[in-house]
Protein backbone atom coordinates (compact mmCIF):
# COMPACT_ATOMS: atom_id res chain seq x y z
CA UNK A 1 0.00 0.00 0.00
CA UNK A 2 1.90 2.73 -1.41
CA UNK A 3 -0.04 5.41 0.82
CA UNK A 4 1.35 3.86 4.09
CA UNK A 5 3.68 5.75 6.48
CA UNK A 6 6.41 2.76 6.03
CA UNK A 7 5.97 3.34 1.97
CA UNK A 8 6.55 6.82 1.91
CA UNK A 9 9.14 7.27 4.56
CA UNK A 10 11.24 4.55 2.94
CA UNK A 11 10.51 3.85 -0.45
CA UNK A 12 8.33 7.00 -1.77
CA UNK A 13 9.94 9.43 -4.40
CA UNK A 14 13.23 6.97 -4.03
CA UNK A 15 15.13 6.22 -7.46
CA UNK A 16 14.39 2.91 -8.71
CA UNK A 17 12.42 1.84 -5.74
CA UNK A 18 9.54 0.65 -7.79
CA UNK A 19 11.24 -0.68 -10.51
CA UNK A 20 12.40 -2.86 -8.40
CA UNK A 21 9.44 -4.36 -6.88
CA UNK A 22 7.97 -4.66 -10.22
CA UNK A 23 10.96 -6.78 -11.43
CA UNK A 24 10.08 -9.26 -8.46
CA UNK A 25 6.58 -9.63 -10.18
CA UNK A 26 5.06 -7.36 -8.06
CA UNK A 27 2.03 -5.61 -10.58
CA UNK A 28 -0.35 -2.60 -9.67
CA UNK A 29 -3.14 -2.57 -8.06
CA UNK A 30 -5.28 0.04 -8.13
CA UNK A 31 -3.95 3.50 -7.68
CA UNK A 32 -1.81 2.57 -4.81
CA UNK A 33 -1.30 -0.87 -4.30
CA UNK A 34 1.63 -3.12 -5.58
CA UNK A 35 0.67 -6.86 -5.36
CA UNK A 36 2.60 -9.99 -4.95
CA UNK A 37 0.48 -12.94 -5.83
CA UNK A 38 1.35 -16.23 -4.75
CA UNK A 39 1.81 -17.59 -8.29
CA UNK A 40 4.34 -15.01 -9.39
CA UNK A 41 6.56 -15.56 -6.20
CA UNK A 42 9.98 -16.42 -7.66
CA UNK A 43 12.39 -17.15 -4.86
CA UNK A 44 15.46 -16.75 -7.29
CA UNK A 45 14.13 -13.27 -7.71
CA UNK A 46 13.83 -12.28 -4.26
CA UNK A 47 16.94 -13.59 -3.26
CA UNK A 48 18.60 -11.45 -5.95
CA UNK A 49 16.80 -8.29 -4.96
CA UNK A 50 17.61 -8.51 -1.19
CA UNK A 51 21.16 -9.09 -2.22
CA UNK A 52 21.31 -5.83 -4.17
CA UNK A 53 20.10 -3.73 -1.58
CA UNK A 54 22.16 -5.48 1.31
CA UNK A 55 25.18 -5.04 -1.19
CA UNK A 56 23.56 -0.98 -1.97
CA UNK A 57 23.71 -0.40 1.70
CA UNK A 58 27.00 -1.07 2.29
CA UNK A 59 28.35 1.31 -0.48
CA UNK A 60 30.01 4.76 -0.05
CA UNK A 61 27.64 6.91 -1.55
CA UNK A 62 24.57 5.11 0.25
CA UNK A 63 26.85 5.95 3.86
CA UNK A 64 26.94 9.27 2.60
CA UNK A 65 23.54 10.21 1.43
CA UNK A 66 22.06 8.38 4.97
CA UNK A 67 24.45 10.50 6.84
CA UNK A 68 23.32 13.27 4.93
CA UNK A 69 19.78 12.57 5.30
CA UNK A 70 20.95 12.27 8.87
CA UNK A 71 22.74 15.48 9.20
CA UNK A 72 19.69 17.60 7.66
CA UNK A 73 17.21 16.09 9.97
CA UNK A 74 19.16 16.93 13.17
CA UNK A 75 19.99 20.41 11.55
CA UNK A 76 16.28 21.15 11.05
CA UNK A 77 15.48 19.75 14.49
CA UNK A 78 17.63 22.67 16.18
CA UNK A 79 16.43 25.29 13.94
CA UNK A 80 12.98 24.81 14.31
CA UNK A 81 14.09 24.53 18.66
CA UNK A 82 13.57 28.55 18.45
CA UNK A 83 10.16 28.30 17.66
CA UNK A 84 8.74 26.63 21.15
CA UNK A 85 12.16 27.20 23.49
CA UNK A 86 12.33 30.62 25.38
CA UNK A 87 15.91 29.28 26.25
CA UNK A 88 16.69 28.72 23.16
CA UNK A 89 15.21 31.68 21.60
CA UNK A 90 17.63 33.23 24.42
CA UNK A 91 20.48 31.58 23.35
CA UNK A 92 20.04 32.60 19.39
CA UNK A 93 19.61 36.23 20.57
CA UNK A 94 22.92 36.34 23.15
CA UNK A 95 24.91 35.48 19.52
CA UNK A 96 23.06 38.04 17.67
CA UNK A 97 23.94 40.81 20.05
CA UNK A 98 27.39 39.99 19.20
CA UNK A 99 27.68 40.02 15.84
CA UNK A 100 28.37 43.13 13.94
CA UNK A 101 26.33 45.93 11.89
CA UNK A 102 25.65 44.90 8.70
CA UNK A 103 27.15 47.13 6.41
CA UNK A 104 24.37 50.11 4.93
CA UNK A 105 23.30 50.63 1.53
CA UNK A 106 24.31 47.60 -0.10
CA UNK A 107 27.88 47.97 0.53
CA UNK A 108 30.58 44.70 1.98
CA UNK A 109 31.02 41.37 1.17
CA UNK A 110 27.74 39.31 0.51
CA UNK A 111 27.78 35.59 2.85
CA UNK A 112 25.23 33.09 1.42
CA UNK A 113 24.97 30.40 3.95
CA UNK A 114 23.39 27.24 3.23
CA UNK A 115 21.60 25.49 6.46
CA UNK A 116 20.54 22.08 4.83
CA UNK A 117 17.65 22.91 2.32
CA UNK A 118 17.68 26.71 3.26
CA UNK A 119 20.15 29.42 2.34
CA UNK A 120 20.28 32.87 4.06
CA UNK A 121 22.43 36.00 3.01
CA UNK A 122 23.77 39.00 4.97
CA UNK A 123 26.56 41.64 4.58
CA UNK A 124 29.80 42.03 6.19
CA UNK A 125 32.32 44.34 6.03
CA UNK A 126 36.17 42.42 4.79
CA UNK A 127 38.05 43.32 7.43
CA UNK A 128 35.05 41.85 9.60
CA UNK A 129 36.42 38.23 11.22
CA UNK A 130 35.10 34.99 11.04
CA UNK A 131 33.81 35.06 14.63
CA UNK A 132 31.44 37.34 13.44
CA UNK A 133 30.37 34.78 10.95
CA UNK A 134 29.73 32.14 13.71
CA UNK A 135 28.15 34.13 15.69
CA UNK A 136 25.99 34.84 12.92
CA UNK A 137 25.78 31.45 12.62
CA UNK A 138 24.72 30.67 16.22
CA UNK A 139 21.85 32.93 15.63
CA UNK A 140 20.11 30.65 13.20
CA UNK A 141 20.52 27.60 15.87
CA UNK A 142 22.81 27.64 19.09
CA UNK A 143 23.96 24.30 19.01
CA UNK A 144 25.85 24.92 15.36
CA UNK A 145 28.90 26.89 16.28
CA UNK A 146 29.71 23.57 19.17
CA UNK A 147 28.86 21.32 16.44
CA UNK A 148 31.82 23.54 14.01
CA UNK A 149 34.10 23.28 17.24
CA UNK A 150 34.03 19.73 17.78
CA UNK A 151 34.20 19.03 14.21
CA UNK A 152 30.82 16.57 14.03
CA UNK A 153 30.39 19.24 11.44
CA UNK A 154 32.05 21.52 9.18
CA UNK A 155 31.90 25.32 7.86
CA UNK A 156 33.05 24.56 3.81
CA UNK A 157 34.26 27.41 1.26
CA UNK A 158 32.09 26.17 -1.80
CA UNK A 159 33.42 28.85 -3.77
CA UNK A 160 37.15 27.46 -3.77
CA UNK A 161 37.76 24.23 -5.52
CA UNK A 162 37.58 21.56 -4.29
CA UNK A 163 35.17 23.02 -1.54
CA UNK A 164 37.19 23.59 1.29
CA UNK A 165 36.58 23.13 5.25
CA UNK A 166 37.43 25.96 7.68
CA UNK A 167 38.71 25.55 10.57
CA UNK A 168 36.31 28.07 12.41
CA UNK A 169 38.63 28.25 15.80
CA UNK A 170 42.09 28.86 14.04
CA UNK A 171 40.59 31.40 11.70
CA UNK A 172 38.17 32.93 13.95
CA UNK A 173 40.10 36.12 14.13
CA UNK A 174 41.23 36.19 10.56
CA UNK A 175 39.39 38.86 8.41
CA UNK A 176 36.82 37.77 5.82
CA UNK A 177 38.97 39.22 3.57
CA UNK A 178 42.15 36.55 4.25
CA UNK A 179 39.77 33.97 4.06
CA UNK A 180 38.76 34.50 0.75
CA UNK A 181 35.01 35.89 1.70
CA UNK A 182 35.17 39.11 -0.39
CA UNK A 183 33.88 40.90 -2.22
CA UNK A 184 31.30 37.68 -1.74
CA UNK A 185 31.40 34.23 0.07
CA UNK A 186 29.22 31.21 -0.44
CA UNK A 187 29.93 28.94 2.70
CA UNK A 188 27.94 25.68 3.74
CA UNK A 189 27.45 23.80 6.64
CA UNK A 190 28.06 19.90 6.05
CA UNK A 191 28.48 17.01 7.92
CA UNK A 192 32.03 16.29 8.16
CA UNK A 193 34.15 13.62 6.77
CA UNK A 194 35.79 10.68 9.29
CA UNK A 195 39.19 12.36 8.20
CA UNK A 196 37.76 16.24 9.33
CA UNK A 197 36.35 14.32 12.51
CA UNK A 198 39.60 13.10 13.76
CA UNK A 199 41.39 16.55 13.58
CA UNK A 200 43.44 14.96 10.49
CA UNK A 201 43.35 18.09 7.69
CA UNK A 202 42.82 16.75 4.35
CA UNK A 203 46.07 17.46 1.80
CA UNK A 204 43.90 20.15 -0.39
CA UNK A 205 45.49 22.20 -2.70
CA UNK A 206 44.50 25.67 -4.28
CA UNK A 207 44.90 28.81 -5.04
CA UNK A 208 43.87 32.19 -2.69
CA UNK A 209 40.62 33.73 -3.22
CA UNK A 210 40.95 37.24 -4.35
CA UNK A 211 43.80 39.55 -2.86
CA UNK A 212 45.37 39.34 0.78
CA UNK A 213 43.58 35.95 0.73
CA UNK A 214 45.15 33.07 2.01
CA UNK A 215 46.14 29.80 -0.12
CA UNK A 216 43.69 26.86 0.79
CA UNK A 217 45.96 24.77 2.58
CA UNK A 218 46.63 27.93 5.33
CA UNK A 219 42.10 27.72 6.33
CA UNK A 220 41.82 24.19 7.50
Amino acid sequence: DKTTAGYIKTLKDKPGAEDMLLAMNFRPHGANELRLDRPTVDDALLYLGISALEKARESEEYKENKAKARFIRELNQIRRGGDDSEAETIRRAAFMAKVVSEPAGGSGALIQLTLGEDVVRRRFDGDDVLRDVVNWIGGHGSDIPDKLVSRDWCLVDINRYPPTPIDTQKNADRTLQYIGCWPSGRLEVQPSSEEWKKGSNPDLKGSSRGLGSAPTSVLH
